[in-house]
């Protein structure tokens, strides 16, 4: 099937409860907050409010305009994850995959009240493989869902004190999903689809030493189009498509320099995950295809952190998050076996020279026990996720021009 010259395929379950878009999930439901080396080092607390590197182009682009020269940051992050699910039927400890994301960044004063930045990271994801002793294939056996999002942006300096930015996003979403009891396909499809949207800040220091930052990034509609493949349901082998809506993410962060050595920083964010309703399949020839109820919430982050200046070369960081999760027990599926979870996170910046640094960061995720009654059509499978824990591991280079 082809839209404007484009190969588009749709990617959707019949009889599984999740169709995600992203990386490997690491925050609540299948967001993923690994935007910077730097950022991971305080849990991302006080990322709205914190002008340090050109990731700001990530959390806040009002605060591009506090970047006095053109600046390129760029990081890679390793996610090793500790997921094991527990069914009557067997354990899994290894349900979800290693992985590793990259951002890149860019930002340059115009003059002195305009800036522009550019950004190449990733907001929503996950990965989950189950093996055959599981007995959960029927519900979710391999699922892989990645985006990648490409953000320009532009900031005004209102004031000196004083900024404002706007962004506007292009969004690409590929996912594989499959569903399988013994030898016989219950659910084969992947696929892939640009999506946009735009995302806006605030940044203000009302006083020497206290930054305060907002943020808001709007939900990024799609459709996505395909051909699904089933041995279960010989109608469900045509071509449909159906509506995916990412959620909005709002950020409320402040900074605080306490003295020449140290500096305190705090962030919630709340990520919209109550749009994110059902799943209604709309197949060509008509077929009627389960419909998969989400029963998502709202989702909340808290983040507090310190930053502590050991000498002109060497700065430390520290910081702990909780976040919620969007889902409860009846909701949770195993293809995301999401739960409340804990951050502890140290970090590190070496300032190599005057134009050239680099940052490193250290984060374990501790995450809650909990049930999943998921349900594969007209059956239902019963777990517990005995471990969702996670180490990642970022490091970051910056370069001012």
């Amino acid at each position: 099937m082809t839209r404007n010259g484009t190969t588009k395929l749709f990617a959707f379950s019949a009889v599984f409860a999740a169709m995600i878009p992203a990386m490997q999930t690491n925050a609540a439901g299948f967001q993923v907050g690994e935007h910077s080396a730097a950022g991971l080092g305080r849990a991302f607390s006080g990322e709205a409010a914190i002008a340090d590197d050109a990731s700001v182009v990530a959390r806040n682009p009002a605060a591009m305009s506090f970047i006095d020269s053109p600046m390129f940051t760029g990081a890679v992050s390793y996610i090793k994850p500790l997921v094991e699910v527990e069914t009557a039927l067997g354990k899994d400890k290894a349900v979800a995959n290693e992985a590793i994301v990259p951002v890149f960044y860019y930002v340059a004063p115009v003059n002195d009240k305009l800036s522009y930045g550019v950004g190449g990271f990733t907001n929503f994801g996950f990965t989950t493989d189950y093996s055959n002793s599981s007995g959960v294939t029927a519900a979710a056996d391999y699922s892989e869902v990645t985006t990648y999002n490409l953000n320009g942006s532009l900031s005004y300096k209102l004031r000196d004190n004083l900024s404002i930015g706007f962004g506007a996003n292009a969004v690409y979403l590929k996912a594989q999903l499959t569903s399988s009891l013994n030898s016989m396909t219950i659910m084969d499809v992947k696929g892939d689809d640009w999506a946009y949207g735009w995302n806006a800040g605030v940044f203000w220091e009302p006083v020497v030493g206290t930054r305060l930052g907002a943020s808001y990034r709007s939900s990024v509609k799609s459709t996505l189009e395909g051909k699904a493949k089933s041995d279960l349901q010989s109608v469900w082998n045509y071509d449909g498509s159906v509506d995916l809506e990412l959620p909005s993410v709002a950020e409320l962060s402040i900074f605080q320099q306490i003295n020449d050595k140290v500096a305190v920083h705090a962030s919630y964010m709340k990520t919209g995950w109550s749009s994110f309703e059902t799943i209604q399949i709309d197949l060509e020839n008509g077929a009627q295809v389960p419909e998969d109820k989400q029963g998502y919430n709202d989702s909340s982050r808290w983040a507090v952190g310190t930053t502590y200046n050991y000498n002109n070369a060497l700065t430390l960081r520290a910081g702990y998050a909780y976040d919620n999760s969007p889902v409860g027990n009846i909701d949770r599926s195993f293809r995301i076996p999401d739960t409340d979870r804990q951050w502890y996170s140290v970090g590190a910046n070496y300032k190599i020279s005057n134009e050239q640094s680099v940052d490193f960061g250290y984060a374990f995720l501790k995450a809650d026990k909990a049930l999943i009654e998921d349900h594969a059509g007209a059956n239902t499978i019963n777990g517990e996720v005995t471990s969702g824990n996670a180490h990642i591991f970022s490091i970051q280079y910056n370069q001012t021009f």
